[in-house]
C-alpha cells in the first residue's frame, strides 16, 4: 500500500519522455549498483547508512535524506542525514536533541507502524504538517520508507524530501522501494557480521581464559606430582628427572657429583612412642634443615617415608663428606618438646661418589645402580651403630 495525495489522472511516471526515463533509468541503476557496492564492514553502522544516503542523493535530484532508527521502546530518531544543497553530512547526534517520532506520529511514524512508503505530494496543503505551516523548513513533497530486516523486523524509516510540491513520481517510489530493501540487507549484514564478531570475540576470550585456567591447573598438578605434600621437598618422580641432567652434564663436562641417602635412625620408634603426627613434625623440621644446607644447584629429595636424597653437584667426593658430616651434625642438633620429654633424632648416611675420572663417559653406571651402592653404605652405617657417614667403595 502506498498513501499518496496526487491526481489519480496524472499519466505513469509522471509523464516523463522515453529520453526522461532512460536516463532516469540509468540513474536509478547507478544508484542500486553504487549502493550495493558498499562495504558494510564499516566501523560504524551510522557511517554505513550515511554512505547509502549519499549514492542516492548522488543520482538522483532529491534535496535532502535522512534515517530515523527505531530502538527497543518504539522511538524513532534521526541518527543521519545528508542535505544536497549543503553538500555536507548532518550529524543529528551532535544537536541536543536530534529529531524524534513515535510510531505512528507523522508520516515517519505512519511508515513504520503501517510497513508501507507513505507519500506526501505537498506538505503545505497535507493535514499532517498543518502544525507546521509557519516552519520555513517545510519541504514540498515527502516519501518516507520503512526498511527492514530480512526476517522483516523494523530497522527505521529512510525520509527523502525536495523543495518542490508534486516533486516525486511513480518513478521514484519504484526506485526507493528496491533501494530500501538493499539497504536493510546491508545494515542486516553489517549487524549479523557484527554480532558473529562479538561472539567469536568472547569465545575467543573464554578459550584463552580456559587455555591460562588449564595450564594454571596443569602446571599445578604437575608441581603436586613433583612435591612431598607434607614436606614442600621434591619427591622421588623430580628426582628421577633432574638426576639425568646431572649424569649428563658428568659425561660431557667430566664433572663430579656426589650421592647421599640419608635415613632417619629408629623412626619407627619415635611414630610409635609419640604418635604420627609428632613424626610428621619430625619429617618437617629435618627437611627444613636439609633444605638449609643444600644450593640453588643441588637435589634435594624425599625418598619416601623416612629417606631422603640428596646429590651434590660439581662436588668431588672430599667435600662431600664435608657436606654430609655437616648435615649429619645439624640435624643431631634439632630438638623438640614433647610433654615435657626433649626428642632428639639422628642421621644414617651413605655417600658415593662418582668423580670425573672414575669411569669413562659410556662405562658411567646408571643413577639405580648409584643408589643402590649408596644405600649398601647405608646399612654399613645402620650395623656400625647408626648416626654416622660412610662412602661407598672405602673401608670402615
Amino acid at each position: 500500500m502506498i498513501q499518496e495525495i496526487k491526481d489519480s489522472q496524472q499519466p505513469p511516471f509522471g509523464g516523463l519522455g522515453v529520453q526522461d526515463l532512460l536516463i532516469g533509468l540509468v540513474n536509478a541503476l547507478s544508484a542500486v549498483k553504487q549502493l550495493s557496492e558498499l562495504d558494510y564492514q564499516v566501523d560504524d553502522e551510522r557511517n554505513l547508512i550515511r554512505q547509502a544516503l549519499a549514492s542516492l542523493l548522488q543520482y538522483q535530484d532529491m534535496e535532502r535524506c535522512s534515517f530515523f532508527i527505531v530502538d527497543d521502546e518504539g522511538l524513532l530518531t534521526n541518527v543521519t542525514g545528508i542535505s544536497i544543497a549543503e553538500n555536507v553530512p548532518e550529524s543529528p547526534t551532535s544537536l541536543e536533541q536530534p529529531l524524534q517520532f513515535k510510531i505512528g506520529e507523522g508520516l515517519i511514524g505512519a511508515a513504520a507502524a503501517s510497513g508501507d512508503l507513505q507519500y506526501c505530494q505537498n506538505c503545505h496543503e497535507d493535514p499532517r504538517f498543518e502544525k507546521k505551516l509557519n516552519s520555513r523548513q517545510l519541504p514540498g513533497s515527502i516519501i518516507s520508507v520503512p526498511v527492514f530486516t530480512l526476517n522483516r523486523a523494523l530497522i527505521g524509516v529512510l525520509n527523502v524530501s525536495h523543495p518542490q510540491a508534486n516533486y516525486f513520481n511513480d518513478w521514484h517510489i519504484r526506485l526507493l522501494e528496491v533501494y530500501k530493501n538493499i539497504l536493510g540487507q546491508l545494515i542486516t549484514t553489517r549487524r549479523l557480521v557484527q554480532q558473529m564478531e562479538q561472539q567469536i570475540a568472547s569465545r575467543t576470550a573464554e578459550l584463552e581464559s580456559l587455555v591460562v585456567e588449564t595450564k594454571q591447573l596443569k602446571d599445578h598438578f604437575a608441581s603436586m606430582s613433583m612435591h612431598d605434600q607434607l614436606t614442600g621437598l621434591h619427591n622421588r618422580r623430580f628426582f628421577y628427572d633432574q638426576v639425568e641432567v646431572a649424569i649428563a652434564h658428568h659425561k660431557r663436562y667430566k664433572s663430579s657429583f656426589c650421592l647421599l641417602v640419608l635415613d632417619i635412625d629408629h623412626f619407627k620408634f619415635v611414630n610409635d612412642r609419640f604418635g604420627h603426627l609428632f613424626g610428621d613434625q619430625v619429617l618437617t623440621g629435618v627437611a627444613d634443615a636439609l633444605r638449609r644446607q643444600v644450593r640453588a644447584t643441588d637435589i634435594l629429595v624425599r625418598f619416601g617415608g623416612e629417606e631422603f636424597v640428596v646429590i651434590f653437584t660439581n662436588t668431588r667426593c672430599d667435600n662431600g663428606k664435608t657436606f654430609a658430616e655437616r648435615i649429619r651434625q645439624e640435624i643431631k642438633n634439632l630438638q623438640w618438646q614433647v610433654d615435657n620429654e626433649v626428642v632428639k633424632v639422628t642421621l644414617s648416611i651413605g655417600l658415593y661418589c662418582l668423580n670425573a675420572d672414575t669411569y669413562p663417559a659410556q662405562q658411567t653406571p646408571d643413577i639405580d645402580q648409584m643408589i643402590n651402592w649408596a644405600d649398601t653404605a647405608l646399612y654399613q652405617a645402620k650395623a656400625s651403630g647408626r648416626d654416622r657417614l660412610v662412602v661407598f667403595g672405602e673401608e670402615g
